[in-house]
């Protein structure tokens, strides 16, 4: 199995940068950018829709995942149409990741109760499928509730990824159980990037409980994370067929530095 091979947009880069990155990225053969969020941040951060769509318009190719839109700080209506917007408008390349958030600050700022979030959570997930399905969309939750609303143009079904911090291996924590069930794949926190052990067990774990929730195991995606040192293509290489070897799917690269696209891609593809 071939991985699908991207990478994670840089949160500081200016807009010429940042298309600068993206551009080049697209030209070189990436098959995904992968973009970050922070709401509320003392560094340089953006919000991940409004960056998808400034990437959207420049790139025609590259698929556009969010890693991760934090979805309990939005209203679901919402999120739902811009993400209907947004997959609309780049012609079907949104893969949209989404998180329950641990930074207490952003939950504070944004008034969401911090004890309620996983459960909103979840059912966020399931009415963004119902209002993107057809018109006159309905939902009775026990934290969200709306009827009659319809969403135009609807999209073609948009993929929907978790993350889930470093999801600790032994037994089947809520988290591992919500995503096997809601999920259409994972990603990984840059906190396992290059931990190929651990993110092992996680992927082992996901396969398991996929399965147990009655989905198929070979339909669900996983992405890993690859922070390349400079000048070790072996390294890299190698970190990637261990990663494959594991079960992942997708390996997204996270660096700062531009000029390690061009050998990292040739490394991990030639």
């Amino acid at each position: 199995m071939t991985l699908r091979l991207g990478c994670t947009v840089p949160t500081a880069l200016s807009p010429a940068g940042l298309r600068a990155f993206a551009t080049t990225a697209e030209e070189l053969g990436y098959d995904h950018l992968s973009v970050p969020e922070h709401l509320v941040s003392r560094e340089p951060a953006y919000e991940s829709l409004t960056l998808v769509a400034y990437l959207a318009a420049v790139t025609a190719r590259i698929e556009l995942a969010t890693a991760m839109t934090i979805l309990p700080h939005r209203p679901v209506v919402l999120a739902a149409k811009q993400a209907a917007q947004l997959a609309f408008l780049s012609g079907g390349r949104l893969r949209l990741g989404v998180a329950v958030g641990a930074d207490p600050e952003e939950a504070e700022a944004l008034g969401v109760a911090r004890g309620t979030r996983a459960a909103l959570f979840e059912e966020q997930v399931r009415a963004l499928r119902v209002l993107w399905t057809g018109p006159e969309a309905g939902f009775d939750g026990e934290h969200l509730a709306f009827s009659g609303v319809t969403l135009t143009p609807r999209p073609a079904p948009i993929p929907i990824w978790m993350g889930g911090g470093t999801l600790r291996t032994g037994g089947r924590p809520r988290a591992l159980r919500r995503i096997a069930a809601l999920a259409d794949g994972f990603t990984m926190s840059g906190l396992l990037a290059n931990r190929v052990d651990r993110a092992a067990g996680i992927i082992a774990e996901l396969r398991t409980a996929v399965a147990e929730a009655g989905r198929d195991p070979a339909a669900f995606g996983v992405e890993a994370r690859l922070r390349p040192a400079p000048g070790r293509p072996g390294a890299w290489r190698s970190l990637a067929d261990d990663f494959r070897a594991a079960g992942a799917t997708h390996l997204t690269v996270t660096t700062d530095d531009l000029s390690l696209l061009a050998p990292v891609h040739r490394a991990l593809t030639e």
